[in-house]
């Protein structure tokens, strides 16, 4: 168990000239992010801004498009948590003056910048996933996968995060499983979800403040039909039916033929209904102890209130000032 009155971290600017300028003294609040559904670990720091030794001011040695990085120690010595460039920077007057940076590591530049590129039949999603970094000069570190052959992509003025979702999405099509991408010590990295070591717990008497479990059916679908075209009496056929989890119901959408270019398409846009709206919603969030090497994509074991089981964290935010963090969970499959 980690003890969290011990954890300390540093954050590090990245000066121009390679000097380094601690930043802890000067920090009103921090934190670090990884949200479901975004590729880039986000931090944001308000700092007090306060005069120099040289005579400049503190703000103007944290511009835009500098870099810095964050440390943690949780009892093992300092290690690097997140290193990135400033994209935002906002100052405010008050008594004292303040400014807020907000930096993003090295996968903003995939999800910000769009391509033209084609890749023949054939090629593995690691492959592709590799050439799209390799392209826009992002160090690769550990790529464990998708080892599975994908189809032709043709990608016209895609950004490259949605490039490598596609090739992702249709490698989990074609038995690969799920992956998360994300960038370790300035490198990317895609790795399947739960292979960290240690598992971290959680439990309601040691370090979880409170927890919300939220499941839904309200968007359910568990039915798709499919109609064919009208005939003379103005009539629609049904042509297939496609069936999800019925056990909680007849929640029914339909799709027409006309709709898509060949029946197979229509019966895969019936199928893809299904897969994004054919199980329960489920909303999981923990409050707890911060944990500074825990990620999105890792696997960790939570016994507290509905929660009792392992859980894939898809998303945690990290309040380094106030010691906590919130997780966003889901179920492993």
């Amino acid at each position: 168990m980690i003890d969290s009155s011990k954890i300390k971290y540093n954050l590090i600017a990245i000066l121009p000239n390679g000097g380094q300028l601690k930043l802890d003294n000067f920090l009103r609040t921090i934190t670090l992010s990884e949200s479901d559904g975004e590729l880039a670990a986000r931090m944001e720091a308000e700092i007090q801004n306060q005069k120099m030794d040289d005579g400049t001011w503190l703000h103007q040695k944290l511009q835009l498009n500098g870099k810095v990085v964050l440390m943690a120690d949780w009892g093992e010595g300092l290690k690097e948590v997140f290193r990135g460039t400033i994209f935002d920077w906002d100052y405010n007057t008050d008594p004292l003056g303040h400014f807020t940076i907000t930096a993003y590591d090295d996968l903003i530049y995939l999800t910000k910048s769009s391509d033209d590129k084609f890749y023949k039949a054939g090629q593995t999603a690691k492959g592709i996933i590799e050439d799209i970094a390799k392209s826009w000069s992002i160090p690769l570190g550990k790529i464990d996968g998708p080892n599975v052959a994908v189809g032709k992509q043709v990608f016209r003025g895609d950004t490259l995060a949605d490039m490598i979702k596609t090739v992702l999405d249709e490698a989990k099509s074609r038995g690969a499983g799920k992956w998360i991408v994300r960038s370790s010590l300035g490198k990317i990295e895609v790795v399947k979800p739960g292979q960290n070591s240690p598992v971290y717990l959680f439990t309601a008497d040691e370090n979880v403040e409170s927890i919300n479990d939220r499941q839904s059916i309200e968007n359910l679908v568990t039915r798709v039909k499919i109609y064919g075209g009208e005939d003379a009496e103005t009539k629609a056929p049904l042509v297939a039916q496609i069936d999800g989890k019925t056990e909680f119901g007849v929640l029914q959408e339909v799709i027409y033929q006309r709709q898509y270019d060949t029946p197979a398409a229509a019966k895969s846009a019936a199928q893809e209904i299904l897969k994004e709206r054919g199980s329960p919603e489920k909303t999981r969030k923990v409050i707890a102890a911060d944990v500074p090497f825990l990620r999105k994509g890792d696997k960790v074991k939570i016994s507290a209130g509905t929660l009792i089981g392992y859980y894939i964290v898809s998303g945690v935010s990290h309040n380094i000032t106030q010691g906590i963090m919130s997780m966003e969970v889901e179920d492993i499959g």
